[in-house]
């Protein structure tokens, strides 16, 4: 980062080699000094401005964090919900199966016919628990489908923050370089006059 100097030294020596005393010299430098010193960006003001860009950027990443927290949340959530749904659709299984032997131990004391009725109904629960497993498999591609999007969401938000940060940066850095140079311009043009007036009273 540039800094904005004003060279007292070099503009005390300039104007002793022109001809002027150094107490003459000193004063005009000086007075240049006062003159132009609340256009000159100090120090300070560079170091406050770059806190303020600081604290800009930490915002950004602590918004950034509370929205990555709030989404690792959000899937902690489903992955409950899943695993729950899971559980719930194990012990209906588990459920439906001890049915299922009861009900065959019983019907292997009975007809033919009560057998085949009860393997008809066997049949067409299991249909019913595949589909139900399939419906779940659904539902969990497309909740992955979505945690992918989410993430490809952020990682593009993340993308034009820092491509906003590195803007606004090289906007600060070409403010600097010509404030510096107008700077040095007006100081050379006062510095010059000032030798020129200094001849023609010598």
């Amino acid at each position: 980062m540039s800094l904005l100097v004003f060279d007292t030294h070099r503009a005390v020596k300039a104007l002793c080699e022109a001809g002027a005393t150094e107490p003459l010299a000193e004063a005009v430098v000086e007075t240049v000094g006062d003159a132009i010193g609340g256009n000159v960006a100090t120090k300070t003001d560079i170091a406050d401005a770059k806190t303020e860009l600081e604290a800009s950027i930490a915002e950004v990443k602590t918004d950034l964090a509370e929205s990555k927290a709030a989404l690792e949340a959000s899937i902690a959530e489903v992955k409950t919900d899943l695993a729950e749904s899971k559980a719930t659709l194990k012990a209906d299984i588990d459920r439906v199966e001890t049915t299922l032997k009861a009900d065959i131990d019983r019907v292997e004391t009975t007809l033919r016919a009560e057998i085949a009725e009860v393997r008809t109904d066997l049949k067409t629960d299991i249909a019913e628990v595949r589909t139900e497993v399939a419906e779940v498999r659904t539902e969990v591609a497309s909740v992955r489908a979505e945690v992918a999007n989410v993430r490809a969401e952020l990682k593009a938000d993340i993308g034009r923050v820092e491509a906003h940060i590195g803007r606004v940066e090289a906007s600060i850095g070409g403010l600097e370089a010509r404030l510096y140079r107008q700077l040095w311009l007006m100081a050379a043009g006062i510095v010059g006059l000032t030798v020129a007036l200094v001849k023609l009273i010598g």
